[in-house]
C-alpha cells in the first residue's frame, strides 16, 4: 500500500521592519528556503520508501521464480512498475542481485496475522532469515499502536489482482472486459481508457495471466497475490490517519513485504 503525504500550502510570509543590527529578531518558518527545503525532504523520504517497497517486491518475485523476466512474469510487471516510478537501475540490479545472495539464502516467506489501531486487521508478508526477530519488531510496532499479534486471517480471502493495459492490440474496453471474464475474472475496474484492474481466485493467477499476454496479446502491468478483506472496519475518518501510520511503521520493518488491511 502507497499513502500520499500531505503537504501544508506554505503560509504567506510576514512583513518585518527593519530594526538596528543586533535587535533584529528572527521570525521562524518565515524562510522560503525551509519551506522548499522540507518540502524537497519529504518527498525524497516517499520516493525511498516507494522504492524500499518495490525492491523487496522484486527480492519476492525472483526467489518465487527465478531471474528472468521473460519467464518470470510477477517480475517483469513488478520491473514496469520500477520503470513507471523512475527507479534507479542500480537500485533495481541490487535487489535482483540480493534476492540470489547468501543474505536470503535461508529466508522464508511468513504470513504474520494482528489487530492494529481502533480493531482493524492486519496481514502481514514478510521475508524472514529470524523469525523470532521479525515477530519481536513486529510487536514493538504494534504496541506503540495499540495493537497486537492476533488470529485474523479469517476475515481476509486471497485472490489475485491482474492490472493490464491494450497497448498495440487497439481493443476496445468492452472487448478488453469480455477477455477479462471469458478468462475467469471475479471482477473488474476500469482504471483508464485503455487500463484495467481484474481480480480473479489466487490459485488461477499465473494461468489467467499467461492467457492475457499469449493469447490476446495484453501488456500486465501488476499481478501479485493479495488479501481481500471479507468486510471492511467500521472505524471513524478521524482514526484513519492513525492506522495509515501504523501500516507504514510496519512496512518500514526490514523484514516486512507488505501489510493488507481491512480499512
Amino acid at each position: 500500500m502507497v499513502y500520499h503525504l500531505l503537504l501544508k500550502p506554505p503560509t504567506p510570509c510576514g512583513i518585518v521592519s527593519l530594526k538596528p543590527f543586533g535587535s533584529q529578531k528572527r521570525h521562524a518558518g518565515h524562510s522560503r528556503w525551509s519551506k522548499i527545503r522540507h518540502s524537497k525532504g519529504a518527498s525524497d523520504i516517499k520516493k525511498g520508501q516507494i522504492f524500499s517497497t518495490i525492491s523487496k517486491s522484486i527480492i519476492t518475485a525472483v526467489r518465487e521464480g527465478g531471474s528472468d523476466p521473460k519467464i518470470n512474469m510477477r517480475l517483469a510487471a513488478t520491473l514496469k512498475q520500477a520503470k513507471q516510478v523512475d527507479m534507479p537501475r542500480d537500485n533495481i540490479e541490487r535487489a535482483i542481485s540480493r534476492a540470489t545472495s547468501k543474505e536470503y539464502s535461508g529466508a522464508e516467506q511468513v504470513i504474520y496475522e494482528g489487530l492494529g489501531p481502533h480493531g482493524t486487521a492486519l496481514i502481514i508478508e514478510c521475508l524472514a532469515d529470524n523469525k523470532n526477530r521479525t515477530v519481536k519488531r513486529l510487536r514493538s510496532v504494534l504496541n506503540k499502536f495499540d495493537g497486537s499479534l492476533a488470529p485474523v486471517g479469517y476475515m481476509f480471502e486471497k485472490k489475485g489482482p491482474i492490472c493490464f493495459g491494450r497497448e498495440d492490440t487497439l481493443h476496445s474496453l468492452d472487448t478488453m472486459f469480455e477477455h477479462a471474464i471469458d478468462a475467469g475474472a471475479e471482477d473488474i475496474l476500469e482504471q483508464s481508457s485503455n487500463r484495467i484492474e481484474i481480480i480473479c481466485k489466487f490459485s488461477e493467477l499465473q494461468a489467467i495471466t499467461q492467457l492475457l499476454t499469449n493469447t490476446h496479446g495484453y501488456t500486465i502491468e501488476c499481478m501479485e497475490g493479495t488479501y481481500v478483506a471479507n468486510m471492511n472496519a467500521d472505524i471513524a475518518e478521524d482514526n484513519v490517519e492513525k492506522v495509515q501510520e501504523a501500516i507504514e511503521a510496519i512496512e518500514a520493518l526490514e523484514d516486512v513485504i507488505k501489510v493488507h488491511c481491512n480499512l
